[in-house]
């Protein structure tokens, strides 16, 4: 009771069966007959819960004026109407209701709300001080296991100004998974972006400011594109490339205009056709008309090219309609619907591997050999047999089998030959030998080439497919045998004594198998952390946040904003 203050009536100087908490100024109410205390004495301790907060409903008048108010706030300073549903603007409106409540009726403008400079100040401090105990928190994590970091540079389109932007993924001692924007950090108009300058920058962020100790990045996994500049910056650390990218090279050149023009001209014309049909729509005066909008074609993006198609699609028969009224029906004609069906599978792997909220390394064996099925289905297709041909080239790491062997559905690996195999438990029995914490190192990566001739790994879905995903690799599950089993090695006794019965809640099992396997259990923190494909939703939140009005932000303002916004 200590952290409430009891109101007192004026007339009798008495309690008056309220109470107010001293943190958060709230009002709450004394329900005696629930406490069966009806003298009015103050009740004791255990019925703390026995409080019930008072709050009077509005008017619905009143709330009308409320909506009032937010049309105004809309249309004055242009802001879209779902500010009102923000989180952090319900929290702005709370506190404002509540200082109302404590000390009456005050003018917003000169007494509570502060100057926006202040307000850019105070986003800096709270950005700092966060920031410092994110450090520290990762520091720690340091000491025992691995983390993964991913790195990627963008230019905001106003001011033309180059930032690099670092997120760091680890998993906790409580196994959850944890990806944290550390900096979006401006790179120097002056400098080329060569990889010795990117590998200083980075340097200098993670070391000279952040405080890392250098030792320590050689426990960093990092993920980025395979941009010749940034690999080759990255060259002295542990390295891997993001699927995502990966994906993108893949069906970028495989499905190149200038090939397709040549050997599939049918392809190349449902392209070009779905480029004139959406710009066409997007220029006259059928947006408006249909149920939804039709998405324009990306030039980088391939899944702008399924997401178009699909558009396409999804309102097939209202486009068709309004294009007959305006004699325009022949731009739906040679827009092959299979060239859609071809690219599905690769948007699910794209939205699967980009996922931050559970582990991804683990499902890039799974999901390349769900699409060298798929495309072996097609492969007497010409641009099928592109993209094959390019699979192909798909490398796979031993950081791949190794997160493949922390599932433990399929830690048999019944996937790989019998050498690689052995050679994935034996690397992982190297790793977890005497491990007391993360100060073992990884060894220098043995990449091997996927040939979609072989048998080879296999795919995962998200999460709302993904037992329809597993049902396929039946066959790589793991079997249970006792015979032979070594008590003293935790690999055999992961292997042949798993059961797992939700085989996408990885982390949680680890959490409550790691008394059992103590430096598995350390070794799955190390590589589940590592995400499969670097992290871009840095570059949409900054999008939003470097609009045409907030365009002369200085670069360490739009650095806190986006570490915030990420953090809290």
């Amino acid at each position: 009771w200590k952290g409430y203050i009891k109101i007192m009536t004026f007339s009798v100087i008495s309690p008056c069966g309220y109470v107010q908490c001293k943190s958060c100024k709230t009002l709450l109410k004394h329900d005696s007959k629930k406490t069966g205390n009806s003298s009015g004495a103050w009740p004791i301790q255990s019925y703390m819960i026995s409080f019930v907060q008072s709050e009077k409903k509005i008017p619905v008048p009143k709330k009308s004026e409320i909506t009032d108010k937010c049309v105004i706030l809309c249309y004055k300073d242009i802001r879209p109407f779902e500010t009102v549903s923000g989180k952090g603007f319900i929290e702005l409106v709370q506190e404002l209701i509540n200082v109302g409540a404590t000390y009456g009726r005050v003018s917003a403008g000169s007494s509570v709300l502060p100057h926006p400079s202040t307000i850019s100040r105070r986003c800096r401090d709270i950005a700092e001080q966060k920031r410092k105990e994110l450090i520290s928190q990762i520091d720690i994590l340091l000491s025992d296991v691995s983390v993964g970091m991913t790195t990627d540079m963008w230019t905001d389109d106003y001011r033309k100004i180059h930032y690099m932007a670092v997120t760091c993924h680890s998993v906790t001692p409580d196994f959850k998974l944890k990806a944290r924007v550390l900096a979006t950090a401006m790179f120097s108009l002056e400098e080329a972006k060569n990889s010795e300058n990117i590998r200083r920058e980075l340097l200098k962020l993670l070391v000279n400011i952040f405080g890392f100790d250098p030792s320590n990045l050689n426990k960093v996994v990092w993920v980025t594109d395979q941009g010749a500049n940034i690999v080759l910056a990255l060259r002295p650390y542990r390295h891997l490339n993001c699927q995502d990218h990966i994906l993108n090279t893949v069906l970028r050149h495989g499905l190149d205009s200038k090939e397709l023009t040549c050997e599939t001209p049918d392809v190349q014309e449902t392209i070009h056709n779905a480029k004139s049909l959406v710009k066409y729509v997007k220029q006259s005066s059928l947006t408006p008309q249909l149920p939804k909008t039709v998405i324009q074609m990306g030039e980088t993006r391939f899944s702008t090219v399924y997401l178009t198609l699909n558009s396409i699609q999804e309102i097939y028969h209202e486009l068709h309609e309004k294009l007959e009224e305006h004699g325009e029906s022949y731009r739906l004609e040679n827009i092959a619907p299979d060239m859609l069906q071809f690219l599905v599978p690769f948007y699910e792997v794209q939205r699967e591997l980009e996922g931050d909220e559970y582990p991804t390394l683990n499902l890039v064996i799974f999901w390349f050999e769900k699409l060298k099925r798929h495309c072996q289905l097609l492969s007497s297709d010409t641009p099928v047999q592109a993209v094959v041909r390019l699979l192909k080239k798909v490398e796979i790491h031993d950081l791949h089998k190794i997160a493949l062997f922390l599932w433990p559905k399929f830690n048999p690996l019944r996937m790989l030959s019998n050498h690689e195999r052995e050679e994935v438990y034996s690397e992982v029995r190297r790793l977890i030998k005497n491990f007391t914490g993360a100060e073992y190192q990884y060894p220098q990566s043995n990449v091997v080439v996927v040939d979609v001739d072989n048998d080879v790994p296999g795919p995962a879905v998200a999460p709302t497919v993904a037992k329809k995903a597993l049902t396929d690799f039946d066959e790589w599950e793991n079997v249970h045998d006792d015979e032979g089993l070594l008590l003293h090695d935790e690999v055999q006794q992961y292997t042949q004594k798993v059961i797992m019965k939700n085989e996408r809640d990885l982390l949680n099992w680890w959490k409550e198998h790691s008394i059992v396997y103590p430096k598995l259990s350390m070794l799955a923190r190390s590589v589940l952390c590592i995400p499969a494909s670097s992290s871009e939703r840095n570059f949409s939140v900054a999008g939003r946040a470097i609009d045409q009005r907030r365009s002369v932000l200085k670069p360490s303002t739009i650095d806190s904003i986006l570490f915030l916004n990420d953090i809290l």
